[in-house]
């Protein structure tokens, strides 16, 4: 029979579970010192002081008159430490106490050195000051006779041989534990390996316990042997005491009042502490709530997440009112920080009160889920999380954007996914005035309906959208199931519109004008240039003696007067000699021609424009205006092409080739 244990709660952080750690060894230090004994915690926490001797704590003594407890603990320290001097350096008889009354006070000297007053507030068990003075001699008297054995060479031999000792079996105890350790790790994976019940979190956590475990060990190993060598020797014993009354004065002494009362570090810790199981029990009671009773009422996650979290935040701030006053805070006292909170709130805190609003109202409303495809001004993705403060929206590019909950409020929001998510696409396409329309519309119809992922209901449908300037404009109308799909869909749709139009020699123009120009000069220079041949051979204008010929000569000069109508004439006139300048260009005496290598890559059958330029400036006497004009002209003509048909004609070095060489 397998024993099936559900996951860890995965979400705690390492780092909380070793800040309770954390408090909890502090706790747990702070009690194993005898420092800690002083002054119970509690009512009298604070009342009462010691009396210390090498490090030992021998009574308590309480604070009297203008005097406090530490004030007079201090003073009989200071007289111990007196006596103890004395009477170490000198030889002899046992340490006497005597005790005196007079004026109705009781006082206690050792060795005839006054050392204290016992008073009405030390008196507890006893029932007079004269026991309480004795109890307190007799305890003064054997921490002398101890101190002074404690200093003898014998003692000090027998200290240190224990100390080696114990010292020595530490080591070999500290490299026990972490073989015990490895050990039982090593036995851990290969029963989990074998035990599949457990999950892998429960591995990990399994796995880090028993390295805790080893490592806590350790330190305490190495704490006992500490309290225990230096309680061997009075001076390290003193030293210690001293360290650990600083060590425990920084945690317990007030750092604050508050409501004439006075809290410290350790206050701190404890109201921490008390506040992260509050947390963690709140956490759980809410996961409870959330998976055994609102996950059988059958309402949208949703609304679960939604009322799961409303009751966290309730119980959580119950919780703190109540662990507030046992701490001993007045509540009351708390309607000033609210105040002053609603102001901040009011002023500085505004754009994010505004957002944990727009977040209740979005998670209530339920415009916006996780999941849904939305557009936000120039933002497009997949709304992954909503938080309590910001929405995170993973784009297409996998780019994860926070955005402010009060933004989806306060701006239009397109939900593709909000209802249904069947939505409609639009693909516009243009073709040139020669094709037939109901030709493209059947096209266009064959290529949406072969796609799979348009949806064959509702169908497909084509408009004619528009008579362009240069193209008859239609518009591809598909619905698709998927809307974050719909940027990869257009494009493979146009790929094979692309390839289908092509397929059925229907044109996609490019942007083009029809300039008319009308002149007197150019309308008689187009009649007598009517009277050539095509070919380029000459009629009886071939002759320069010709009149027809010479008159066109003088009106070309006069139109040379302007230079952006002489230009347009030259172009003009050779190109009724295009077919014959083309068979120049590309003849043995024209641009060379031939496979040319850039950057690793091959580009056959091409020329440099640099080069034709060249060429046309060296044979047909173009300026380099004019080549530039000619050149583009061709490409126009769709005679010549850039290789990668992503240049126009330049004057550099750039590679085009002639459409005839390609066939």
């Amino acid at each position: 029979m397998k024993l099936i244990i559900g996951k860890p709660n995965a979400k705690i952080p390492r780092l909380l579970l070793l800040v309770m750690a954390g408090v909890l060894s502090l706790l747990l230090t702070l009690s194993a010192t005898p420092t800690w004994a002083r002054s119970p915690v509690g009512s009298d926490f604070g009342q009462r002081a010691p009396v210390v001797l090498d490090g030992r704590v021998l009574f308590e003594v309480s604070g009297f008159n203008s005097l406090s407890a530490r004030e007079r603990a201090d003073a009989i320290n200071k007289k111990l430490r007196q006596v103890e001097r004395i009477w170490l350096e000198r030889e002899g008889s046992a340490p006497e106490f005597s005790i005196d009354r007079e004026n109705q006070q009781t006082t206690l000297s050792v060795n005839q050195i006054y050392v204290l007053t016992v008073t009405p507030n030390d008196l507890r068990e006893e029932r007079t000051a004269v026991d309480r003075a004795r109890n307190w001699g007799q305890q003064i008297v054997r921490a002398l006779e101890i101190a002074k054995t404690e200093r003898s060479s014998v003692y000090l031999r027998q200290a240190a041989l224990n100390a080696s000792v114990v010292l020595g079996g530490a080591i070999a105890a500290h490299f026990l534990l972490k073989w015990l350790g490895l050990f039982v790790s090593r036995q851990l994976v290969k029963w989990l390996e074998q035990n599949r019940s457990f999950s892998h979190r429960w591995d990990e956590l399994l796995k880090q316990f028993v390295r805790l475990g080893r490592i806590g060990g350790q330190t305490g190993l190495w704490a006992a042997i500490a309290y225990y060598i230096t309680d061997l020797f009075p001076q390290l014993r003193r030293w210690r005491y001293i360290l650990f009354d600083i060590f425990r004065d920084s945690f317990t002494q007030p750092i604050f009042t508050l409501n004439q009362a006075e809290y410290s570090v350790l206050d701190l810790l404890f109201l921490l502490t008390v506040s992260v199981g509050l947390w963690l029990a709140v956490r759980a009671l809410t996961r409870v709530l959330k998976t055994r009773i609102l996950s059988v009422t059958n309402t949208d996650r949703k609304v679960q997440d939604v009322l799961a979290l409303l009751t966290q935040y309730a119980l959580t701030f119950i919780g703190l009112i109540v662990i507030l006053q046992i701490w001993g805070l007045d509540v009351s006292s708390l309607t000033i920080v609210a105040s002053v909170l609603g102001v901040g709130i009011g002023f500085g805190l505004q754009n994010i009160a505004n957002n944990l609003i727009s977040g209740l109202i979005i998670t209530f409303e339920r415009h916006i889920q996780v999941g849904d495809f939305v557009e936000l001004a120039s933002l497009t993705g997949i709304v992954e999380r909503i938080g309590a403060r910001s929405t995170q929206i993973v784009t297409l590019d996998q780019v994860k954007i926070i955005v402010p909950n009060s933004r989806f409020l306060e701006s239009e929001v397109i939900n593709w996914s909000h209802g249904s998510p069947t939505s409609r696409l639009h693909v516009p396409v243009g073709v040139s005035y020669r094709s037939d329309p109901n030709q493209v519309r059947s096209v266009l119809l064959d290529v949406a309906k072969g796609h799979p992922d348009v949806l064959v209901n509702p169908q497909p449908q084509v408009w004619l959208k528009n008579f362009g300037e240069s193209s008859i404009d239609f518009d591809l109308l598909v619905w698709i199931r998927e809307p974050q799909r719909q940027f990869p869909l257009r494009s493979e749709l146009y790929y094979r519109i692309a390839e289908s139009l092509r397929r059925h020699q229907i044109e996609i123009p490019f942007p083009q004008r029809d300039l008319h120009v009308r002149s007197t000069h150019l309308d008689e220079i187009v009649t007598n240039l009517k009277q050539l041949q095509p070919n380029g051979s000459a009629t009886r204008g071939d002759r320069a003696d010709d009149p027809v010929n010479q008159n066109s000569t003088q009106l070309i000069s006069k139109t040379e007067l302007h230079s952006q109508q002489a230009t347009s004439t030259q172009l003009l006139v050779k190109d009724f000699d295009m077919e014959e300048l083309i068979c120049q260009m590309r003849g043995t005496d024209g641009v060379e021609i031939k496979d040319r290598w850039y950057r690793m890559n091959l580009y056959p059958a091409s020329f440099v424009g640099a080069e034709a330029v060249d060429w046309l400036m060296r044979t047909q006497k173009y300026s380099q205006e004019d080549a530039l004009q000619f050149g583009q002209l061709l490409c126009d003509r769709a005679i010549i092409h850039h290789v990668l048909d992503d240049r126009p004609f330049i004057d550099g070095y750039h590679f085009y080739r002639f459409y005839a060489d390609e066939r």
